[in-house]
This record gives C-alpha cells, sequence and structure tokens, in this order.
C-alpha cells in the first residue's frame, strides 16, 4: 500500500531478460472465474475486458482482474453502490488485499459492495509487467541506465498507457460492469492519486471518498519535496516522552552532524558473516529514515545510529542500512525468478511505467533522456531554497523524486492537470510520522476538497488504514453514518530508543573485571539481535517443523556469530565495543562460557547467562520493552514468537 520511496538507482539493477508482459487470453467481458475465499463473506472475481489504448494506436486488450465482497453475506445480494478500494504503489495488486481489507473498512460495507481491482500492468490482470532488472536488489554489474531502457523495451509502443488517465477509464469500465450507480472511493498512498483523479473525472459518480496516506494529484510538488521536509518531523517524533533519554538530547541536531559528514565509510556484513567496505550517502540516509515511517523498531533504532554517526562513528548507521536492505554489496546476488514472484504483488515495472508518465517533470518536453533531463533536474531543484529542500542539497535528492526515476525512461509525461474536486463528503487520515505522503502533503489535499473532515493520527506513520488503532475505526464509523469524526490521542506506550553502541568497555563498570562481564554480555545480546533480524529477513515468521538453516552475521566491529540450526550461539572474536572481541567456549543450554579480549578490561574465560533461554533477554537485545510488542503490530510479535521456539 505504500508508495515506493527508497532509489531504484540502488536497489533495482538489472538480471536476465524475460518476457515483459506475461499476457492470457481475455476472457468476455465480466466473464466469473473461480473464487475460492469466501471467508469474510460471499466473493466473487471476475474479468472486465478494456481496449489496451482506447485511442486505437496501439491494438490489444486488457482483462482487469476483480474481485467483489459482500461482507457477512452468504447468498448474493444486489446493491446498487461499491466501495472501490484503490491499492498503492503505484504497481500494487488489489485484489490480494480484499479479504485483509474488508474487516477493515466494515463501516462502510453495511449496504455495500466492497470492489478490489488490480488494475493494468498489475497483480492478475492480464498484462501484468514483469521487469526482472527492476524488480533485483543483487549488484549485477548492468548500468541503471540499461535496466530502465530493457523495460520499457518490453512495454515497447504501450510505453505510455500504464497512466493514471488509462487507469481512471478503466475503474469506469469496472463501475459500469458491476452494476453500479456510485462508488464510495477509498485509496490508500498512491491509490488516493487515482481516487481523487476518478473523482474530479466522474464526479457524478462518486458518493465519497477516503483517502489514506494522501498524494497530491495536482502536481504542485513535482519533486515530492514536502516528504523531506517531514524528516527531522518524524526523528523527533520517536523521542516524545522520554523515549530517547540516554541516547540523545536533540535528534535533529544528531541528523545535521550526520548529514555534514557524508559520504559516511564502513563495513557491514557480507550475508555471510563477514565485514566488506560499504558507504553510506545522502540517498541511503533519506531512504533509510523514510523505511522507519513503516518499521517501528527502525524509527526507534535511528535516534542512536544518528548519535553515534554524527560523532565519527558510522558502523551501527551501515548496519541499519545494511539490515533495511538499502545497502547493496557486490557479492550479493538473488534468483531472477524471484522477482517475478514479486511483481504480482508489486510490480516495480508498472511502478514505473505509471510515476513517469502522471508526474509533471522539469524538463522542456522532447528533452531526451538520460544527461540532458538531469541537468534539468539539478537546475530546478538548485534554484530553490534549502528551506524548502529541507536542508538537503539538490543532488542528495534528485535520485529520491520522480524526475530522477524517470530520467532514463524514454516514456512521455501526460501533462494532465486535474478539474475540481467533487463536493462529496470527504474524509482524509494522515499520519504523524509519515515520511512518504507527508501531513503537508495531506493539508494542502484537504484545502481542495469541500468539507474535509481530517484524521491527524499521532505515533502513527504510512497506510493509517491498516494501524488497528481505535480512533480510525470510529472515524470510519463516525464518517459512514454521516457525523463529525473525534480525535486521535497519542498512544500511552512508549516505545524507547534502541540504546547506544557503547564507546568503550568503559561504560559497564568500575573494575577490569565488571568491565570484561558487561563487554561479554552486551556482545552475545548484540549477536541474539543481529541473527533475529537476519531470521526476520529470512522468513515470514510461521513457525516451522523443519529445523531451521543456520544464520551467520557479523560483529558490529570484528568477527562472526552463528546461529546454529539447533539453536546453539556461537561466536568468533565477535566485536560490538571498540578494541575488544568475544568468542565463545562452551555452554549448557542456561549458561554460555565465553573468553573476552580487550583493552581496558581484565582478559578471560567468564560464564553468562544464556539469553536464548530468556524470552525477556531477547526483548533486551532488541532494546524493546516487552509491554511495548503491540505497538510495533501483530507480525513482529509472531516472528519473535518463531525465534523463541526455534
Amino acid at each position: 500500500m505504500s508508495r515506493v520511496s527508497r532509489p531504484l538507482s540502488r536497489l533495482l539493477p538489472a538480471l536476465l531478460p524475460v518476457l515483459a508482459v506475461i499476457a492470457a487470453a481475455p476472457a468476455p467481458a465480466s466473464a466469473d472465474l473461480r473464487c475460492g475465499d469466501q471467508s469474510v463473506g460471499r466473493t466473487r472475481c471476475s474479468r472486465v475486458v478494456v481496449p489496451l489504448d482506447r485511442t486505437g494506436a496501439v491494438p490489444g486488450e486488457v482483462g482487469l482482474s476483480v474481485r467483489t465482497v459482500q461482507l457477512g453475506e452468504r447468498k448474493k445480494k444486489v446493491r446498487r453502490e461499491g466501495v472501490l478500494f484503490l491499492a498503492g504503489g503505484p504497481g500494487q495488486a488489489a485484489t490480494l488485499l480484499a479479504s485483509d481489507v474488508a474487516p477493515l473498512l466494515k463501516p462502510l460495507l453495511k449496504k455495500r459492495d466492497l470492489v478490489t481491482v488490480d488494475t493494468r500492468g498489475t497483480g492478475r490482470s492480464t498484462d501484468l509487467i514483469v521487469c526482472p532488472e527492476l524488480e533485483t536488489t543483487a549488484v549485477t554489474g548492468l548500468s541503471t541506465p540499461e535496466s530502465f531502457r530493457s523495460c520499457a523495451r518490453r512495454l515497447g509502443p504501450a510505453v505510455d498507457l500504464y497512466g493514471t488517465s488509462d487507469v481512471v477509464a478503466d475503474l469506469e469500465a469496472v463501475r459500469i460492469a458491476g452494476g453500479y450507480d456510485q462508488l464510495l472511493v477509498v485509496g490508500v498512498s498512491y491509490g488516493t492519486f487515482t481516487a481523487q483523479r476518478y473523482a474530479a473525472a466522474h464526479p457524478d459518480r462518486v458518493s465519497g471518498l477516503v483517502l489514506d496516506s494522501t498524494v497530491d494529484a495536482t502536481g504542485n510538488d513535482p519533486f515530492s519535496l514536502g516528504t523531506f521536509r517531514a524528516l527531522p518531523g518524524a526523528l523527533s517524533h520517536a523521542c516524545l516522552r522520554a523515549a530517547c533519554r540516554g541516547v540523545t538530547t536533540d535528534v535533529g541536531a544528531d541528523l545535521a552532524r550526520t548529514r555534514a559528514l557524508l559520504p559516511l565509510t564502513t563495513a557491514v556484513d557480507d550475508g555471510e558473516g563477514k565485514r566488506v567496505p560499504a558507504k553510506v550517502d545522502a540517498t541511503i540516509l533519506i531512504s533509510l529514515i523514510q523505511a522507519g515511517d513503516l518499521d517501528p523498531m527502525l524509527r526507534a533504532a535511528m535516534p542512536a545510529a544518528l548519535r553515534r554517526a554524527g560523532v565519527g562513528d558510522p558502523a551501527p548507521l551501515g548496519r541499519l542500512a545494511r539490515e533495511s536492505g538499502l545497502l547493496a554489496t557486490p557479492e550479493d546476488d538473488e534468483d531472477p525468478s524471484s522477482g517475478v514472484g514479486a511483481a504480482a504483488s508489486v510490480s516495480t515495472g508498472s511502478y514505473v511505467a505509471t510515476v513517469c508518465r502522471d508526474a509533471h517533470q522539469p524538463w522542456a518536453p522532447g528533452t531526451p533522456p538520460g544527461a540532458p533531463r538531469r541537468t534539468a533536474s539539478l537546475a530546478a531543484l538548485g534554484g530553490l531554497t534549502g528551506a524548502q529542500r529541507g536542508g538537503w542539497a539538490a543532488s542528495d535528492l534528485v535520485d529520491l523524486t520522480p524526475a530522477g526515476l524517470c530520467e532514463e525512461w524514454p516514456g512521455t509525461p501526460d501533462g494532465l492537470g486535474i478539474g475540481a474536486a467533487p463536493d462529496v463528503p470527504t474524509l482524509m487520515l494522515s499520519g504523524e510520522d509519515d515520511t512518504r505522503t507527508s501531513p503537508e502533503e495531506a493539508r494542502r489535499v484537504a484545502a481542495r476538497h469541500p468539507g474535509t473532515q481530517l484524521l491527524s493520527v499521532p505515533g502513527q506513520g504510512h497506510s493509517v488504514i491498516g494501524s488497528g488503532r481505535g480512533c480510525v475505526t470510529g472515524a470510519l464509523t463516525a464518517f459512514a453514518a454521516g457525523k463529525p469524526i473525534g480525535r486521535c490521542r497519542r498512544p500511552s506506550a512508549v516505545v524507547k530508543a534502541t540504546p547506544l553502541a557503547p564507546e568503550s568497555p568503559a561504560a559497564f563498570g568500575r573494575t577490569a573485571t565488571e568491565r570484561a562481564r558487561g563487554v561479554a554480555r552486551a556482545t552475545i545480546l548484540d549477536a541474539v539481535r543481529s541473527a533475529l533480524l537476519a531470521s526476520f529477513a529470512s522468513s515470514d515468521g510461521t513457525l516451522s517443523l523443519d529445523a531451521p538453516p543456520a544464520i551467520h552475521v557479523a560483529g558490529l566491529r570484528s568477527g562472526t556469530a552463528t546461529l546454529t540450526s539447533g539453536g546453539t550461539l556461537r561466536l568468533d572474536r565477535l566485536g560490538y565495543v571498540p578494541g575488544t572481541a568475544v568468542t565463545t567456549k562452551a555452554g549448557d543450554g542456561k549458561r554460555i562460557r565465553v573468553l573476552v579480549r580487550g583493552r581496558g578490561l581484565r582478559s578471560g574465560r567468564y560464564t553468562l547467562p544464556n539469553p536464548l533461554a530468556d524470552e525477556s533477554a531477547i526483548y533486551e537485545a532488541l532494546g524493546i520493552d516487552p509491554d511495548d510488542v503491540e505497538q510495533l503490530g501483530s507480525t513482529f510479535a509472531r516472528r519473535i514468537q518463531a525465534f523463541v521456539e526455534r
């Protein structure tokens, strides 16, 4: 449901060529297809066939995949109004989400059908765009320009037929095929862009709008600068209610100091427990902060990492970037076929084709791809004030904007404006910590829509409807009843900032023995943390009877830790505290015997409790309070359980 915010030039190098568009023979218009999942209510799946190009210049048809749900019903009821749910991305399949979305939108579905559509180029629609060269995160040696050109070649003459104007026409065909007089349109992230465009094009067919994490559809912020201006505020919110006590007193100043030192050279885990050189630049730092709006654990870790980076210790920041998938190394590799499966859920090719058609660009029509477009983008960004850019340099931002994304894409922006917003009931939901679709952007869109009710949700990042917050459900219920919405309060539980990585053994006590034991315990806990996060990255958190594979992770400073398939933790000269190394020697499940070496401590063998035998110690390793787990989401809790069970 989220608009992509990471720099595709870093994350999407090319793999093997495969068929660009997976096509199936389109079924007759509105033909019923098998639709097995009836768990949330009567569910019907169908195809709605539309022209690929409504001008007729490019022949062909697209079979859109449509899934409708009558919540809680077993027998068909004829309804003249639907709730059209528009997923984000762009490029995200919506029909896959129907069973999850229906209960969340229950207040709106008492007398309406839920309608989900895999729009052209996405999901189960017959023209799913699959560009493996844009789906992979591995470093393959192919240039970024060639990756984009390769994807565009797959689309051929259809390269300009995946903009939102085409999607809007398709959605109107879906409404007609479904027999609905009107639609209450619900959009999340980029789905709000499509919702606004549909409402402006067909105002008499829209009964209301619910916009969650709103994108401005006017094009008045072509560089999405509001997202960059939101970063300091989101970081400061992570430190409210003394959450950063003992870590930092001014995370904004830490960010400024870190920014002044960029790029930072460090070493990160190569994926096999070895440390390899890496560099953290502005695009990675910005993307890392933005990623925190969907990951409370990452958001809690950022203040400590910035504090250390700001004084010249980039190791914690580099490790966060690597763990978050934002920092690739030459040793990374990936099965090209995995990108094909990922595209069925979120198609990066569709994302690029849509954004590059929709976005207002800073270059003149006819400007060729490549250097001329980049020059125009940098000139336009450089002409803005530092405050408008959120304090970042133009070169820091360009790769994270639609202009940077599209500088190598051969398509042509449609340059279309948007008509007046219809005068219909409108509810907007905005997370106060959203750094992808900022609160500033939400307020700007709200000003265009008459009578909008705006719910600001404290402590929430991107995508509000799925947060499970009671105030959000209450707002949807009030909106459905035509009543004023209430307010959201900040959650009472505080997710504390991750503690600072220690600077020396002196942090652990007065005597050499105290420092040695403290270093050993901290190093073991950090190894558990790294192994836990690695296990998160390699599984969906479900429990399995199969023995899990061994996990190898590199130490923050040096050495390697291994969590064996049998659940034994082994450290090989693991360095967490500067100037120290810890090696495991033995253990009985409940206790671990280690050899500690280093400056400023008493080197020798020590026996400590095994944190893997104590669930509370695992939470300590993560730097969170067990009482805060609900703030991190049910998926996180399931993954903790899976890790403990191993």
